[in-house]
Parts: structure tokens; C-alpha cells; sequence
């Protein structure tokens, strides 16, 4: 029988048939894991659906059809566990260690604001920016809310993604969100808006204020 530390069925299954020296039958892929052969013939079968095994017809046995036998396929499950939390905290406090940490961060936003297609949005700069916003921010799970009021606009971010970061690297989060909403301002309204994010004016949401940028009488 396999013995061996796994997460789940699915990990277990293509481990035994990696290690195997070639294609498996269901009833062996079975004896190896100590599972009914239906439920290993389902799994197996979900691996095939998800491109981590192939089916291959077996060497054949006398009259009748050849057994039909598994292997795995080259590469990683794609639908694995993922660590996103680990990898963001990692960049935070290698950003946060840079003197210049900050600035970094704001840029990245920014740089990542200009990567985003364009939306053909109707309205005046001020609507055009508020709406480019709202759809951002709500993509990514942020809960935005908006309020427009003549020259200005007023966004509410009810939810942030990386709020169990912040009491470690708010700064740099901060800031990456700040270049976020300045670039998606910029592209949306070019420099007739002014964008201001204020992080945690109160304990449950982020503020963001945009106004009309008014121009200067000679």
C-alpha cells in the first residue's frame, strides 16, 4: 500500500502514478492506495478532466477490449493551494526595507494602473474618474461605494485585501494603492482630476476624495 504524507486524494493519486515506471490500471492504482477501485477510477478520472493524467488502452488480454490504464502527465496542478498572504508579505518587507520604499510602491501602483485596458466611459472627467474607480476597486474586491457632489467625488473603500498586512507594512500597502488610484485617475480623466487617498480616516474603510482641478486665470 502507498504510505506517504498528502493533502489530498487528488496529490496522492498523481504521486503514485509519477512514480510509477509506466501506465496504471485502475485496480492497480487501487492496491497501491488502499482505496475502492471505483473511487479511484472517479479521482482518476477527475485527474484526466483536469489534465494532470492521460488515458492510455493497456496491452491487450486475450478477447476483448485492452484494460485502460493511466499516467501522469508533465507539470504542476495548477489548481493547487495557493500562499498569495506569503508572497505579499515577502515583497512588503523587502519594499518597506528599501529607503525609498515608498516611492516604490506608489510607482508600482501607478505602472500597474496603466497595464489595465481602457474603458470607453461617457460623462465629464470628474464622472469618468469616479466610475473608472468604483469598477477597479470592486474588481478587486475592495467594496467601494461613490458619492458625486458637484466638483467632487467620493469613494469608500469598505474592504481591503491585505488588512491583515497592515499593522506590518501599511506604509508600503498604502502607498501601492495610493499609485493605484492615481494612475486609474490619470488614465480615466487625464490631469483634470485631483485624486486624494486618505488610508483609515475611520476603523472599518479607506477614503478616496477626487476633485475638479480648476484652471489658472492669467
Amino acid at each position: 500500500m502507498y504510505i506517504g504524507l498528502v493533502t489530498s486524494r487528488r496529490t496522492a493519486l498523481r504521486q503514485v502514478l509519477h512514480r510509477a515506471a509506466g501506465a496504471m490500471t485502475a485496480q492497480q492504482v487501487a492496491d497501491e492506495v488502499g482505496w475502492p477501485v471505483e473511487t479511484t477510477r472517479l479521482h482518476l478520472e477527475e485527474l484526466v478532466g483536469a489534465q494532470l493524467a492521460e488515458r492510455v488502452p493497456g496491452a491487450p488480454r486475450g478477447r476483448g477490449r485492452p484494460p485502460m490504464t493511466y499516467r501522469a502527465t508533465v507539470g504542476m496542478d495548477t489548481a493547487g493551494p495557493t500562499r498569495y498572504r506569503l508572497l505579499a508579505g515577502l515583497l512588503a518587507r523587502t519594499l518597506r526595507e528599501q529607503p525609498n520604499g515608498r516611492a516604490l510602491a506608489r510607482a508600482a501602483g501607478r505602472a500597474w494602473a496603466s497595464e489595465q485596458p481602457t474603458e470607453a466611459i461617457d460623462g465629464a472627467p470628474l464622472t469618468r474618474a469616479a466610475t473608472a474607480l468604483t469598477s477597479r476597486f470592486d474588481a478587486h474586491e475592495f467594496a467601494p461605494t461613490a458619492t458625486l457632489t458637484g466638483n467632487r467625488a467620493d469613494i469608500t473603500l469598505w474592504h481591503c485585501p491585505f488588512l491583515d498586512l497592515i499593522p506590518d507594512y501599511g506604509d508600503v500597502i498604502c502607498s501601492l494603492h495610493d499609485g493605484m488610484v492615481d494612475g486609474i485617475t490619470r488614465a480615466a480623466a487625464g490631469a483634470s482630476v485631483a485624486a486624494q487617498l486618505t488610508a483609515f480616516p475611520r476603523p472599518d474603510s479607506c477614503q478616496i476624495t477626487l476633485t475638479r482641478r480648476t484652471r489658472r486665470k492669467d
